[in-house]
């Protein structure tokens, strides 16, 4: 298919970055430049590359290092700054609004995670200087990473793809959209991709550069609240994709949805269905019965591997038994506005603190 990328993910990013970094990670193996799912720069530390269950320091010469000594390369604070710059298409100024939120999306859906010293107005976070360490995460098409989950989701209902960072929740949540969209089992259907951050589709110029069907429509950089409102009222899906939901404001576009016959994908941070119980937003829209299964991935050192599925019954009989664990949370306020007569049976009855 003609704009998506078929090359290196790792030789991707690394061009982005400036000498002597470049120089470096291109002399890594190919192999271990396939496998290599984070580049960390520290300030005044080794060079440092994640590849799921394995991290390898870099020497001055390329050589992937399990340990660290004295030829090991250090990220000096010129060589951080000049790599910030380079990340930030050396226009830092017109990357604000994603500096608030604390990282950078690169071409092809890769992320930059920026540390250092935040720089406040008013009460609220404007910027960030100082820069003391950054944190690209590769993305990765993986054709196939939903296949587990298409054998048994039945697509009666939602399905919500929860796991810590890092453990394939994206990558997974994109081949849903890929093969769906693109006529799973000889049904297409018409998806609504909101792409907030930028990463799934990973869109240049409005041409999606990672394959996410023939059929998605992507709504790029908008938030998931209005993203969600303005696909269901224009674009008449059958789906709705979204990453890393959780605020309490998507919470009433997510439920229209649901109630207007849309079928919601997204993932969430949480390592267990007990981490999702103590989300508020999360848990209102389990209790209203909006997925018929919530998944549960395991550590990025087995990405994409799941470790639990939770059907619909499942998910009442779970929030049952952890709120009848957890009484002394509640207090007498229902959560986030829903009433004992909108909630689900399991959840009637049950009050959350603030």
């Amino acid at each position: 298919m003609n704009g998506y990328k078929k090359d290196n993910p790792f030789k991707n990013v690394v061009s982005i970055l400036p000498e002597p970094f470049c120089q470096i990670l291109k002399s890594l193996d190919a192999k271990l430049q396939k496998e290599v799912r984070e580049i960390r720069l520290r300030l005044g530390k080794p060079l440092y590359l994640q590849t799921g269950p394995c991290g390898y320091f870099i020497s001055l010469i390329g050589e992937a290092q399990e340990l660290p000594d004295q030829n090991s390369f250090l990220v000096k604070r010129e060589m951080l700054e000049e790599c910030f710059r380079a990340i930030c298409g050396y226009s830092v100024h017109t990357h604000q609004n994603e500096l608030k939120n604390g990282f950078i999306t690169l071409p092809g859906g890769h992320r930059a995670g920026i540390c250092g010293t935040g720089v406040y107005h008013e009460g609220e976070l404007t910027s960030i200087r100082e820069i003391s360490s950054i944190n690209i995460r590769i993305a990765h098409q993986v054709f196939g990473a939903a296949d587990e989950i298409l054998r048994r989701w039945d697509e009666s209902g939602g399905i919500l793809l929860a796991g810590p960072p890092a453990s394939g929740k994206t990558t997974i949540l994109r081949d849903l959209s890929r093969q769906l969209g693109s006529g799973w089992k000889g049904k297409f259907r018409k998806i609504a991709l909101i792409d907030e951050r930028e990463e799934i589709a990973a869109s240049v110029r409005g041409l999606p550069q990672n394959d996410i069907g023939f059929c998605t429509d992507v709504l790029n950089g908008i938030s998931k609240k209005d993203g969600i409102s303005i696909a269901v009222r224009t674009l008449s899906p059958h789906m709705i994709f979204c990453d890393e939901i959780g605020q309490e404001s998507e919470v009433p576009p997510i439920a229209f949805a649901m109630a207007s016959g849309v079928i919601i994908a997204a993932t969430v941070h949480g390592r267990s269905f007990q981490d999702l119980c103590r989300k508020p937003a999360i848990a209102q829209l389990m209790r209203i019965g909006l997925f018929s299964a919530v998944v549960i991935l395991d550590s990025q050192e087995h990405t994409g591997r799941i470790i639990q599925w939770i059907d619909q019954e499942g998910i009442r009989h779970e929030m049952d038994r952890f709120y009848s664990n957890s009484s002394s949370m509640f207090r007498n306020r229902p959560m986030g506005g829903i009433t004992n007569e909108q909630a689900s049976p399991a959840a009637r009855g049950l009050y959350i603190t603030d």
